[in-house]
């Protein structure tokens, strides 16, 4: 505890050495003086509690000393006791008193007696400032309360009622602290039925001691709904409430539900969009490609082999653009992965050099693939994803360079604990780009310029999706590039050494030369001419023995009266969708035979949808003749071992 502080002031020394040897212990700090005008700078600097104060002295008495404690509010609460030789009398005593003395000391002093009076006065002078600290604290508090902007309650436990309330309640709600006085807490809220604070009052929660923290709505002004947070705390078996409006917060959180409500209505609107729309364009476009490959597989001279192959790449390139689209949809939304597996890079930057070296031939350009000796042989990568990414830039540079040379460049620039850090680049000779023409060739749909769009076309795709798969390997696709000089595309990234070398690409085979499944019987539910055309000729091709309807309620039907080895079904269908025919004929028919979706969209959700509806497997249209094969060739040998 801090020692406390007396004051001696006589005007004689010896007096002073004298109290000061009588009053000598550690829980006293003494200040001595002889000079009342240093004694009034002492309490002026010191927290002084007790001054023992001679009567008679020159200049300024004792009287005329307390008087001047008494009138400055920072010095009238010093205890003044009076030290004198003079006699008892009354009247002395009387006048001391009214100056601000509380008891006196007689001299010659007693030391027992001093010491006595000295500890009651350090009590007496220690309740004061306790009593003094506490009161400011309490006017602290209530200026605190008074101009808090929350509202501030003392309820009464056991039936809610208000003993007091600030003034915010009139801000907040709209309602004069004196109107509630005496009212139930509970009178305010808007359901109180349902509110947390009732199920605090009726539970008897707050017994704990712990803070609880509620919200409830309260009536506002025009009575209008408010929604408050509720800070309740119990003690001196009184509750504690402070209530902060959350209005705001709570408007925050219903636009931000709104906007989530609104963003996900947008997402299945899109979904259904790219649905159709993959639909509306793939069946058609499995026809076109379905012909490509028939006219291929048929005796046809040059010209008309070249005209074939044509048309074969120009399908191509329309399925790339529809791919393209599908793929920044998945992305976007977070439902496209990247699948490392072993990847030979040499295989993929040639399978890439070959598969665009008739373009460059056409423009008379140097088409290079140039790679590193220190490149290891395989490393684990997404080889699908990267051969994507690496002819959209080869393509592009093809496009936009007519003189010169293309380059495919891949560099080892490092290897730690078998981590390899390779760097791919495309460069070229072409027309180049200027650095406002830069900042925006990576936005979706954007274009260098309106210009370069109209003279060498595309839809704008190619680098967004990308620098969107770069940046899924943990990447960045980057350029330098200059008008008229050419342009520099690269990224780098850090690719773990193969366990096993890749497997070799196999070659395509011709659909005619595919093995045959010697009789077995296929029903197709198929509604569109060609496609149900180019089905049939792929099956017969295949030794199959086929039968074809056109929606799903014909299929039903005929599965009723006949038994297949494989039901092929489109799922889009008129009348009855492949959905639909699916689970009449697991759920109705029981029949277990293998079911093949067919499905012109590629959606997540819709390959999910047949095979929650009991197909088998599915194949999105446009389809290689070959993968159609292997399907058929699976479930058809699951068939027979089950």
């Amino acid at each position: 505890m801090e020692n406390t502080k007396i004051l001696l002031l006589d005007d004689r020394e010896e007096n002073l050495i004298s109290l000061k040897a009588i009053l000598s212990r550690d829980d006293i700090e003494v200040f001595s003086t002889t000079s009342p005008n240093e004694a009034l700078r002492i309490v002026w600097e010191n927290d002084v509690a007790v001054a023992l104060v001679d009567v008679q002295m020159p200049g300024m008495d004792g009287f005329e000393f307390a008087e001047t404690l008494l009138s400055n509010p920072k010095t009238k609460e010093i205890l003044i006791v009076f030290v004198t030789a003079i006699s008892k009398e009354t009247t002395y005593a009387v006048r001391g008193l009214k100056t601000g003395a509380i008891d006196y000391l007689y001299k010659p002093l007693d030391p027992y007696i001093t010491n006595a009076k000295v500890d009651s006065l350090i009590r007496l002078a220690r309740s004061q400032k306790e009593i003094r600290d506490k009161n400011k604290l309490l006017e602290n508090y209530a200026t605190i309360i008074l101009n808090s902007p929350d509202i501030i309650a003392t309820v009464e436990p056991e039936t809610g009622k208000i003993l007091s309330i600030n003034p915010s309640v009139d801000t907040i709600l709209g309602t004069p602290p004196s109107s509630l006085t005496g009212l139930s807490i509970l009178n305010l809220l808007v359901d109180p039925s349902n509110s947390g604070l009732r199920k605090v009052l009726v539970d008897r929660s707050y017994i704990g001691g712990e803070t609880i923290v509620v919200e409830d709505q309260f009536y506002g002004r025009l009575r209008q709904p408010v929604w408050l947070e509720l800070r309740v705390m119990y003690r001196n078996r009184l509750l504690f409430v402070n209530l902060h409006d959350v209005e705001k917060r709570k408007a925050h959180e219903r636009e931000l539900i709104h906007a989530q409500t609104q963003a996900e209505k947008a997402r299945k609107v899109k979904e259904a969009f790219l649905a159709n729309m993959s639909h509306e364009i793939r069946t058609p476009l499995n026809g076109i490609m379905g012909i490509g490959n028939l006219l291929a597989a048929s005796q046809l001279d040059e010209s008309q082999t070249e005209l074939v192959g044509m048309l074969r790449q120009s399908s191509g390139s329309l399925l790339n653009i529809l791919n393209d689209i599908l793929d920044i949809s998945k992305i976007d939304e977070g439902k496209f992965s990247i699948l490392p597996t072993s990847t030979d890079l040499r295989v993929l930057g040639k399978g890439i050099i070959d598969l665009m070296k008739f373009k460059a031939e056409e423009k008379l350009l140097d088409l290079q693939l140039i790679i590193a000796d220190s490149v290891p042989e395989c490393v684990i990568a997404d080889g699908m994803r990267l051969n994507q990414i690496l002819l959209n830039l080869v393509g592009n540079a093809l496009k936009f360079t007519e003189t010169g040379s293309v380059k495919l460049k891949v560099d080892h620039l490092g290897e730690t604990n078998t981590i390899h850090q390779v760097r791919f680049s495309v460069e070229d000779t072409g027309i180049g780009m200027s650095q406002d023409q830069i900042a925006n060739i990576f936005s979706e749909y954007g274009q260098a310029s309106e210009n370069t769009s109209h003279q060498y076309g595309g839809t704008g795709l190619g680098l967004t999706i990308s620098q969107k798969l770069v940046r899924l390997m943990g990447s960045e696709l980057e350029v330098n590039s200059h008008s008229n000089f050419g342009s520099q595309f690269f990224f780098t990234l850090a690719l773990p050494d193969a366990n096993e070398k890749a497997q070799e690409e196999r070659k395509p085979v011709a659909f005619q030369d595919l093995p045959p499944f010697n009789g077995k019987k296929v029903l197709v539910a198929e509604d569109n001419p060609i496609n149900a055309l180019l089905l049939k000729k792929y099956l017969k091709a295949w030794k199959l023995e086929v039968t074809l309807v056109v929606n799903g309620r014909e299929a039903v039907d005929v599965l009723r009266e006949q038994r297949f080895d494989l039901i092929i079904m489109d799922t889009r269908m008129p009348e009855m969708d492949g959905f639909q025919a699916a689970r009449i004929v697991r759920n109705q028919l029981n029949i277990i035979t293998p079911i093949l979706s067919l499905s012109a969209t590629v959606l997540p959700e819709e390959i999910e949808q047949a095979l929650d509806s009991g197909m088998t497997d599915t194949l999105s249209k446009p389809f290689e003749p070959e993968k159609l094969h292997v399907k058929i060739d699976t479930l058809l040998s699951a068939a027979i071992r089950s």
